[in-house]
């Protein structure tokens, strides 16, 4: 065997001397069959350890026999506990320890079935069990030989399978544990499976045929070995030898098949080197002697398993290798969604302050808009900045189209509304937001706010009031304007009454605070989900992170009030504070409108042009004096030029103030908005009472943690020098004394360690599994076996 083929081996036996094969699919000899097919003949004859032939004396758990090239010769035993177990058995595995044994006679060898039985919790061979007893355990016995004259073999001899209980010690239910045992060792497809059969008995009828084609379909890793051929009825033998030899192609298996001879009565106090001499003999004699010598017999059985082994070792090295480095990542991952350990108030502000940091992160990043390196940047909702922008813009232009009560003329003197200005504002503010459509929310939405409601129903007491739309006048501004303006008359001689003008603005201006409080309700539930998701994001504990939203959402509630009161100041200061403004443009416009007014006059009344080269326009003077109107309807249009000159300054104000105090300041800016107010300076507020309810581990999340299997007694961490210390860069197993395991997500076993002891001790094997496989792998499976 080449040097690196035992390195392989060796690093394979590590992995199960950890029990990773309930997590990984390593390379295996199984030895599987009925209870009385003769398996523990052909185990002895490969191991040359007397395993009982009773069948009172019936395996009841996994055995695994491991031999090891070694200057020393020594025999070890010992039990590799499933993960998962009970502390009391936990405990009474751990006192079986690791056992040097000075000879393994058949009574030894029983005493110590008997042993490991009581300390599995089974019943010893021959017993009644308990009503709380188990038949059948997932724990492995381990006996490992190691000489000079070894080479590196081992194999798995599993319970085999029975179709009727016994009274007292087995069950259907055990039946059916027994079979579901072997069929997962069997689906493992680095396995090769030693199916033993009696050759006295129809193939046809053996269970186990069955369940190793439903393993194997193809047949390529299963191996026949045919039992107690000296049983077989004369003439019955050429069927034996003609699937042995596969003279017509009609063997099951691709590896076909091999005969051995179980001991008779007769043969029980010889020697295994008798034992084989006489196994030689007997497939000298005919019809037997048909049988080519590679397929006749326990040493031709152990050659070709030896190179089995040492082939399906090859060719699964590296991908055990792959397999083991991408469980400790997905571990990593588990361990990394738990976050550190929160047993201490220390430990949990700190890592509370660890996720605000990160959560402020993200935060500034989506105010700044620099979307360019996170992850949870393609979920638009995170795409903060952009989104505020878009219902910015939308409330602008939900303004400008229908932000008034009566829409107002082009001219006060003609029939005809002006749509054209709102139009070019209109057009505007489209094309501002034409990059934003697919973002845009409007409080007209009301779907989408009933359905932000069901899924953050804390906004409700704030947002949850959906009014109705305020409806539009269609009558005529002009009439009024002028019916307003007779009802307001006083005694004064050619005077308006003060307070018309803001009568007139505060009705023209009254959906003003139904779409402002709209904006500001779309944004608070923008800003809301936001905060949700971010903080989902930098937590991935999803216990914690509710918990600590239970605790923020409440807490953001009055932040959002501040928004909605500043709106509400706004809407109280223009509708209802006196008319005021320094912009000039309103003079402009004012003065603009009466010019206008003038000009389509003058421009309605009869004209002619002169014939000289520079025609102008020419009016009589008596046509102008008669153009002049009533001082009624002269105030009525000063009143329509005032109200749109100021209506229009105040509008763009308005939208101004709303966006940048009410949105940008209370809403997006301020450290003391919502956006801000999960922080470290806010963890450090929280009383440590508090900060255990919040951060606190679940009990499920701390037995994950710490109910781990005690450290396998027969194989240390690969790299020291027995259980003390670590070789240098590598780290011994974290164990808590006393501690049962924790089924781990994805385990295949009857119980599962937990994730961070697992990345602990598979890393050490792991690390060199993968490395060694990359460097050797490729020479060691083109060279040829040697045995």
């Amino acid at each position: 065997m080449l040097a690196e083929d035992r390195t392989r081996l060796q690093q394979i036996d590590e992995l199960y001397a950890l029990r990773l094969d309930q997590y990984v699919s390593l390379p295996q000899l199984v030895v599987v069959g009925d209870q009385s097919s003769g398996k523990s003949s052909v185990l002895e004859g490969l191991t040359n350890l007397p395993f009982p032939r009773d069948s009172a004396l019936c395996t009841r758990f996994p055995t695994q026999v491991v031999f090891k090239r070694s200057v020393t010769t020594k025999t070890e035993v010992s039990i590799m506990t499933t993960h998962g177990q009970e502390k009391s058995k936990v405990d009474a595995i751990a006192k079986f320890g690791k056992r040097q044994l000075t000879s393994l006679d058949e009574l030894a060898f029983s005493d110590l079935l008997s042993q490991a039985s009581e300390c599995m919790g089974l019943p010893c061979a021959g017993e009644e069990r308990d009503s709380d007893m188990d038949s059948f355990s997932h724990d492995i016995l381990k006996f490992e030989l190691s000489g000079p004259d070894y080479e590196n073999f081992s194999v798995v001899d599993l319970p085999g399978l029975f179709r009727k209980p016994t009274p007292g010690q087995t069950s259907k239910e055990d039946m059916t544990l027994v079979r579901e045992m072997i069929a997962r060792y069997l689906s493992n497809p680095r396995s090769i499976i030693l199916a033993v059969v009696p050759a006295n008995v129809d193939i046809a009828t053996q269970e186990i045929i069955q369940m190793a084609e439903d393993a194997d379909p193809d047949g390529q890793r299963t191996l026949g070995v045919f039992t107690k051929p000296d049983l077989v009825d004369r003439g019955a033998e050429e069927k034996i030898i003609e699937l042995v030899t596969n003279h017509t192609g009609r063997a099951r298996f691709n590896l076909g098949y091999t005969v051995v001879c179980n001991r008779s009565q007769s043969d029980m106090g010889i020697t295994n080197t008798e034992r084989n001499t006489r196994e030689s003999a007997f497939f000298k004699t005919k019809p037997w002697s048909a049988i080519p010598e590679e397929r006749a017999g326990v040493k031709a059985l152990k050659g070709r398993l030896d190179k089995l082994l040492v082939d399906v070792t090859r060719q699964n090295f590296h991908a055990v290798g792959l397999d083991v480095r991408a469980k400790i990542r997905k571990l990593e991952v588990e361990l990394d969604g738990l976050g550190p350990s929160r047993q201490t108030s220390n430990d949990q502000r700190n890592h509370l302050i660890r996720i605000a940091a990160d959560f402020r992160e993200i935060t500034a990043k989506a105010i700044d808009a620099y979307y360019g390196r996170d992850e949870c940047f393609k979920d638009d909702s995170f795409r903060l900045a952009t989104n505020v922008m878009a219902m910015n813009n939308a409330f602008s232009e939900i303004i400008a189209r229908n932000g008034f009560t009566r829409r107002f003329r082009r001219n006060p003197s003609s029939s005809v509304t002006d749509i054209g200005a709102e139009e070019v504002e209109v057009a505007e503010q489209e094309a501002i937001s034409s990059s934003t459509d697919s973002l845009k929310t409007t409080s007209s939405s009301d779907s989408g706010k009933y359905e932000l409601l069901r899924e953050y129903p804390e906004l409700r007491v704030l947002t949850g009031q959906l009014k109705p739309e305020p409806k539009k006048e269609q009558g005529d501004i002009m009439q009024w304007i002028t019916k307003m303006n007779d009802r307001s008359k006083g005694f004064g001689i050619g005077t308006l009454n003060p307070s018309l003008l803001p009568s007139l603005f505060h009705e023209q201006s009254r959906s003003w605070g139904f779409y402002a409080n709209g904006h500001a309700e779309d944004v608070i539930q923008t800003i809301h989900r936001f905060n949700y998701k971010a903080l989902c994001y930098c937590c991935r504990d999803s216990v914690l992170s509710e918990r600590l939203w239970a605790r923020l959402s409440q807490l953001l509630l009055p932040l959002y009030e501040k928004a909605l009161d500043q709106v509400a100041f706004l809407i109280a200061t223009e509708q209802h504070g006196n008319l005021m403004t320094m912009n000039h443009y309103f003079a402009d416009n004012l003065r603009k409108a009466r010019e206008d007014r003038i000009k389509q006059r003058l421009l309605s009344l009869n004209s002619w042009t002169t014939d000289d080269a520079q025609k102008e326009p020419l009016l009589r003077l008596t046509d102008t004096i008669a153009a002049l109107v009533s001082n009624d309807e002269q105030s009525t249009q000063d009143l329509h030029d005032t109200l749109k000159s100021y209506y229009k300054v105040a509008r763009k104000r308005f939208v101004d103030a709303v966006c940048l105090q009410a949105i940008d300041h209370f809403l997006v800016s301020s450290k003391e908005g919502p956006l801000w107010l999960f922080s470290p300076q806010f963890i450090g507020g929280i009383s440590d009472a508090d900060l255990n309810l919040i951060a606190g581990e679940a009990d499920e999340a701390v037995k994950y943690r710490l109910r781990v299997p005690p450290p396998t007694p027969e194989t240390p961490v690969p790299g020291t020098d027995g259980a003390s210390r670590p070789a240098p860069g590598q780290t011994l197993a974290r164990t808590t004394p006393g501690s049962a395991g924790t089924p781990s997500v994805g385990s295949s076993g009857a119980g599962a360690c937990s994730a961070e002891f697992l990345v602990d001790r598979i890393a050490s094997v792991g690390k060199s599994l993968v490395g060694s496989s990359t460097g050797s792998a490729a020479t060691a499976s083109a060279a040829p076996h040697q045995g």
